[in-house]
C-alpha cells in the first residue's frame, strides 16, 4: 500500500497510450491501469496505437509519457510498432506486456531499448514496481529537460541583453570619439587657449566665456550641486554596508555621474573633463566591483573624497570666478582614474600597501 502510494505520486500527472488486441484484457487492464494515470488512450492493435500516437502529437504538440503494448497483434505488432514510435521519439518510454512464450521477441525489444516488461498474467506487485520504475525515470527526463528549456530561454535572453549592450556601447563610443574630435579641433583652433582661462584670450572670447560661466551659475548649478548630494548619499550607505552591497546602488551611482557629464557637456570650456566623466561613468558600468570586500571599502572611500574635491570646485564656481572654474580639471580627472584603476583592479594585482598609500593624505 505504501510503495502504491508513493508511485502514484509520480504517475498521476502521467498520459498513458495502451494498445492490446485482447478485448477481455483490454478491458480489465484498462480499468485498472486509469487508477494510477492522469489519461489513458486504448487501441486493439499496433497499427491503431501507432495512428493514435500520431494524432496525440498533431493535436496536443506533445507525445505520450508512456506506451504500454502487447507483443503479439495483428496488422502491426508490439515490436515494429515500438520501433516506428522510437523512430519519430527516441525517448519515448515504453513497457510490453509479455507472456512466457513470447522469448523470440524479447533480445528485439532490448536491443530496441524497451524500458520495462510486464509478464502476463499480470499481477499487482509486478506492476507497481514496473509503474514505480518508469514513472521515476519518466519524472527526472522531465525535470531535466525542463531545466535545459530554462537555461536555452535564460541563454537567449543574456545573448540579447548582449546585443543591446553592445550595440549601446557602439552608440557610446561613436558619441564620445565625436567628443573628443570637437575637442581635438577646439585645442587645434585655439593653441594656445587650451581650456584653461588663465591663459590670454580676447575681450570678446572672455566675454563669452563669462556670459556662459552666468548661464551655468544661473541654470544647472543648482542641478550639478544636486547630484552631487545624490551621489554622496549612495557612497555612504555603499561604504557603511560594504559587505553587502544593495542591488540598485551601483546602477543609480553611474546613471548620475553619466547625468553629471551630460550637463557639464553643455560648455565648451568643460568639454575634456565632460569627456573624462563620459568615460568614467562608462567604465564603471562596463566593470563588475572587486570580490575584495576591502577594496570596495577603499574605492568608495576614495570616491567620497572625489566628492568632497567636487563640492569644493562647485563652491568657486558659484564665485563666478573665471579664473578658477577649470582649476580643478587635472585633479578631477587625476581622481577618476585613480578609481577607474582600482575598479578594474584584477584581484591578483590587490596589494594593501598601494591603498595606504592613497590614502596617505
Amino acid at each position: 500500500m505504501k510503495n502504491t502510494k508513493l508511485m502514484l505520486e509520480y504517475t498521476k500527472e502521467l498520459h498513458v497510450l495502451y494498445v492490446e488486441d485482447d478485448l477481455i484484457l483490454l478491458k480489465s487492464s484498462e480499468e485498472l491501469f486509469s487508477n494510477y494515470f492522469k489519461s489513458m488512450t486504448i487501441a486493439i492493435n499496433g497499427q491503431e496505437g501507432l495512428e493514435k500516437y500520431t494524432a496525440y502529437k498533431q493535436e496536443t504538440g506533445s507525445y505520450y509519457d508512456l506506451v504500454i503494448t502487447d507483443i503479439n497483434m495483428p496488422q502491426l505488432n508490439g515490436i515494429d510498432m515500438s520501433s516506428k514510435i522510437l523512430a519519430m521519439n527516441p525517448m519515448q518510454a515504453i513497457i510490453i506486456t509479455t507472456a512466457h512464450n513470447e522469448n523470440e521477441f524479447l533480445s528485439k525489444a532490448i536491443e530496441l531499448g524497451i524500458n520495462g516488461f510486464i509478464t502476463k498474467p499480470i499481477d499487482s506487485s509486478t506492476l507497481t514496481q514496473a509503474f514505480y520504475k518508469i514513472s521515476l525515470a519518466i519524472s527526472d527526463h522531465k525535470f531535466v529537460e525542463s531545466h535545459v528549456k530554462m537555461i536555452e530561454e535564460l541563454n537567449l535572453q543574456l545573448s540579447s541583453q548582449n546585443s543591446e549592450l553592445l550595440a549601446k556601447n557602439t552608440k557610446l563610443e561613436k558619441s564620445l570619439r565625436i567628443l573628443d574630435t570637437m575637442v581635438h579641433k577646439e585645442k587645434l583652433s585655439h593653441p594656445k587657449k587650451e581650456l584653461n582661462l588663465n591663459t590670454k584670450v580676447s575681450k570678446k572670447e572672455k566675454s563669452l566665456i563669462e556670459d556662459q560661466l552666468q548661464d551655468l551659475v544661473q541654470d544647472d548649478l543648482y542641478e550639478l550641486k544636486e547630484l552631487l548630494e545624490e551621489i554622496d548619499f549612495i557612497v555612504i550607505n555603499i561604504i557603511n554596508n560594504y559587505m553587502s552591497i544593495p542591488s540598485n546602488s551601483l546602477p543609480e551611482l553611474i546613471n548620475l555621474f553619466s547625468r553629471y557629464s551630460t550637463i557639464l557637456s553643455l560648455y565648451s570650456f568643460f568639454a575634456e573633463l565632460s569627456l573624462a566623466m563620459a568615460n568614467f561613468s562608462f567604465t564603471l558600468k562596463c566593470n563588475p566591483l572587486p570580490e575584495n570586500k576591502e577594496s570596495i571599502k577603499n574605492i568608495f572611500m576614495l570616491l567620497e573624497s572625489f566628492i568632497f574635491v567636487l563640492g569644493s570646485w562647485h563652491d568657486d564656481i558659484s564665485s563666478d570666478d573665471g579664473s578658477k572654474i577649470n582649476q580643478f580639471d587635472a585633479s578631477i580627472i587625476s581622481d577618476m582614474n585613480t578609481i577607474t584603476n582600482m575598479w578594474t583592479q584584477k584581484e591578483e594585482d590587490y596589494n594593501e600597501n598601494d591603498m595606504d598609500n592613497i590614502f596617505d593624505f
